[in-house]
This record gives structure tokens, sequence and C-alpha cells, in this order.
């Protein structure tokens, strides 16, 4: 996950502009959300594994990324040119803990198997069950389906994607259809 974040400043001049490229269903970029709904803020975890990445960018159409998502998670794999077969991306992969944050005040972040924190940016609520994450490259929209201590996210692709690192990014932060639980409460 960690070589997402260092991948988007180079990778993101090839998606164009910004004014390009933020989704019609998106809101424009805001500040911090002033009050979240008390029940996503907290810490969430789960065991990520290059399987699932790899079927859930697939599935987008995404595919371009995969060899770079997935060398995140073969250890001492420096970068995509680590990964030894690029038609097995997942041979000598491992599952990582990884979790996402909500701060009351607006703040995401990620953090990495050692509880080092590998994202950030801001986060505001658009409606019920729906967010958007604002960071460098254009907003990426959530929805979201809290059910007792577990959630789910699923990201909204905009149709520019298979080209753009934040519909990866989006992608690797959600895990559609995998369950997240919750490790910190917000209050």
């Amino acid at each position: 996950m960690r070589l997402l974040v260092t991948v988007a400043a180079v990778l993101f001049a090839a998606c164009g502009s910004a004014s390009e490229q933020v989704p019609t269903d998106a809101p424009a970029t805001a500040a911090a959300a002033s009050t979240a709904p008390a029940d996503l803020v907290g810490e969430w975890e789960r065991e990520t594994r290059c399987e699932e990445i790899v079927a859930a960018l697939q599935a987008a159409g995404l595919e371009k990324w995969i060899v770079e998502v997935a060398a995140g998670f073969v250890p001492g794999a420096e970068g995509p040119e680590a990964v030894e077969d690029p038609a097995e991306p997942c041979r000598d992969a491992v599952p990582l803990r990884h979790s996402h944050f909500f701060t009351a005040d607006g703040l995401f972040g990620s953090r990495d198997q050692d509880g080092n924190q590998v994202d950030d940016g801001t986060y505001r609520i658009v409606d019920e069950g729906t967010f958007v994450v604002s960071k460098e490259f254009p907003d990426v929209t959530f929805h979201y389906s809290i059910d007792g201590d577990s959630i789910t996210f699923d990201p909204a692709i905009p149709e520019y994607s298979p080209d753009c690192f934040e519909a990866a990014w989006s992608v690797s932060v959600a895990f559609p259809g995998h369950e997240w639980r919750r490790v910190e409460s917000g209050s």
C-alpha cells in the first residue's frame, strides 16, 4: 500500500488536470468536514490479500495497475519491476494488516501493518452512506455501509479511470466486497 502513495506523484501527471478529472457525482474539493457521523469516525482494519486486490482491480477494468499494486504485497519488492512474473503478480505475496481512520474533524488516513501512517487526506460526508476524500489528486467518492462493528467501502470509479492513479487508489482503499472491522471508536 505504501507503494501506491509513492507512485501517485509520478503517475498523476498522466491523468491530466484535476479540473478535467473530477467525477460528476463528487462535489468540488472542500475543507475538512466540520461534523462527521459518529458511526464512521474511528479506525477500521482488515487483513488484506494480494489476490483480493488483483480481483478487485480486474473487476473495475484497472488491469494496468495490477503489478504496481501487487508489488506492495511482496516482501522486499521496491516496485513493480521487482515482481518476477507479471502474469502471476501475487507469487511470494503475503497478507498485510491495513487500516483506515476517520476523525471527527474530517481527517482521513491509512496505516500499514506496522502502524505507520501511509496515507492522508481530508474527507467530507456527502449524504448518508457517501463520503469524498480530498488529496493531491482529484476527489474520490466512496459509498459505505456500516453493520455493527463492520464496514464495507465501494468506490465510485469515474469513466476516465483506466489510466488514472486515483481510480486504482480508490479500489485499493476500499477492497470492494470485503469487510473492515472497527478497531478504535471515534468516541
